[in-house]
């Protein structure tokens, strides 16, 4: 019963990624809940638009945007005709020296330089690999990131070329499972996590699979988090699991006994022992890391009162947890106690903090908190006056 199971779950987790309209011969909006990095004072974020744009986070000036090229959908199956779609950005950029990467769902990875947005390279050269989810990872001069055809990739960071790729992951050649969490590099391997239950350890040099892995009864659906060799991550089991590296057993599993109210979709933090958990029954979880014991829980609730899921990982920014849930509101909590307070609506406070929904991943940066919305702008808060600094339309008008 396995499988049937996973696969049922995986569907209706990831259906709003694949449904996008189609009007014969025209452009159409592609979504996508792309976060944002800051690097020497400009934020990088992917648009709903299929943009790459620099903002100057000190002045909130565009200094540059990059449309990603649209693609075109032939009339098949459940589309309703040819379509031009502009390319949706699940994945958060990662800027290291003078270049900015990015991943597409439409199945490429971009090098642009910070200094103008122009691309350096892309890869592959012509045409595309399965579509990219999951946020690349920087390592030893080298770029990895999973794909929808369920290999790991290992580019040079300088040329784009290609390093390795791993076989395709499956369960045992039975199907080929679309790898749509992000790598994580840890002690010479990197780990990924997939939707039918395992964990693999790849070589960071050749791409070859490591002798251990990990097998569970229920899919992953969050990336892997690495603290003091244990990997933290959340499954479609309602449990969020603690699984030593080199273990066939996990270490613990939370919640203790009854699982939670849904889904562990963000990928957890973990800071001086203890693991902050961000859950879709709305509530943020704060747990010892090495027990799996409860220290507090805090609840995010929509503007009605009813919880609201969490998606997107919380942030700390010095003593102060961050997180936001889907409804567009924000907290800041004390990480000792999960004692918090939501940031008011600049100009009302009967509405959420953003008055559009969050799936962006946060980005904390000296004091500052980086949110896209899914309104397509960009919202920065300073945290310590609890309020919107600045916020910046990503649309660029032709």
């Amino acid at each position: 019963m396995k499988q049937p199971k996973i696969l049922f779950l995986v569907v209706i987790a990831l259906l709003p990624l694949t449904l996008v309209s189609c009007i014969s011969g025209s452009a159409q909006l592609a979504r996508g809940w792309s976060g944002t990095v800051v690097h020497d004072g400009i934020a990088y974020v992917g648009t709903v638009d299929g943009r790459v744009v620099a903002i100057n986070s000190s002045t909130g000036n565009l200094e540059w945007a990059y449309s990603i090229a649209p693609v075109t959908t032939p009339s098949s199956g459940l589309s309703c005709g040819q379509s031009s779609v502009t390319t949706a950005i699940y994945s958060t950029p990662v800027v290291d020296r003078d270049l900015v990467y990015i991943g597409t769902y439409s199945g490429q990875v971009y090098a642009l330089t910070i200094a103008s947005g122009a691309d350096r390279w892309v890869y592959p050269r012509t045409g595309s690999i399965g579509a990219i989810v999951g946020s690349p990872i920087i390592a030893n001069e080298t770029i990895y990131i999973s794909s929808s055809d369920s290999m790991v990739y290992a580019l040079d960071t300088i040329h784009g070329d290609l390093k390795w790729k791993s076989e395709i992951l499956d369960e045992e050649g039975k199907r080929h499972e679309k790898l749509w969490t992000s790598p994580v590099v840890h002690d010479g391997a990197v780990y990924m996590s997939t939707f039918d239950g395992h964990i693999y350890a790849l070589s960071v040099e050749t791409g070859e699979l490591l002798d251990w892995s990990f097998e569970s009864e229920a899919g992953f659906d969050s990336s892997p988090v690495i603290y003091e060799d244990t990997i933290f991550l959340g499954s479609f089991d309602r449990y969020l699991y603690a699984i030593k590296i080199g273990s066939d057993v996990p270490m613990w599993k939370f919640p203790q006994e009854k699982p939670a109210g849904n889904w562990f979709w963000a990928s957890p933090i973990v800071n001086e022992g203890i693991v902050y958990a961000g859950c879709l029954d709305g509530k943020l979880y704060a747990i010892n890391a090495e027990t799996g014991e409860e220290l507090w829980q805090f609840e995010s609730k929509d503007q009605r009162g009813k919880p609201a899921p969490i998606v997107s990982s919380p942030v700390l920014v010095g003593n102060m947890l961050i997180v936001a849930n889907e409804a567009g509101n924000v907290y800041v909590i004390n990480p000792e106690t999960g004692d918090g307070e939501r940031i008011e609506n600049r100009e009302n406070g009967d509405k959420p903090t953003i008055d559009a929904q969050i799936r962006a991943s946060l980005c904390a940066h000296e004091g500052l908190v980086y949110i896209k919305g899914e309104d397509n702008r960009l919202y920065v808060f300073d945290i310590t006056e609890k309020k919107v600094s600045w916020d910046f339309p990503l649309t660029i008008e032709e």
